[in-house]
């Protein structure tokens, strides 16, 4: 009976934790870009060193996934805009027209990514974003 309370306690921890990283990821995206960032990569690092050989955490499941996301949507977006401003006109409207045609689409499917993890999350189910990892 005691190790049935025991279970019961400890997940909630891991959803709660697990919504944490999703919420994270969703407002490094569209609020904050570097402070949500930043308290996902301690909580990955946190994580990372807590987690047994073979064992992974429905928590570490999604912080893992919201930090390769988090790097990913990063660097395409540092790649995209410093091609376009590097390589062509910054003046130019179809400079602007493919920038803003990038964040509809690429950056959009991030957030997409986002939600689905944060419901997988609050249904205390594991999460793999397609494409990404």
């Amino acid at each position: 009976m005691s190790t049935k309370v025991v279970e019961e306690k400890s997940l909630p921890d891991d959803t709660n934790i697990a919504i944490l990283a999703e919420s994270l990821f969703l407002a490094n995206l569209l609020l904050i870009p570097v402070i949500p960032f930043v308290v996902l990569f301690s909580l990955y690092r946190k994580h990372k060193l807590t987690i047994k050989s073979g064992q992974e955490s429905l928590a570490y499941n999604h912080i893992r996934q919201t930090f390769i996301a988090s790097i990913l949507a990063g660097v395409l977006i540092v790649c995209v805009v410093g091609v376009f401003y590097f390589l062509s006109n910054i003046s130019a409207a179809v400079t602007w027209t493919i920038i803003i045609t990038y964040f509809t689409c690429v950056h959009s499917l991030f957030v997409m990514y986002g939600i689905y993890g944060l419901a997988k999350a609050m249904g205390g189910q594991p999460v793999k974003f397609p494409l990404i990892a």
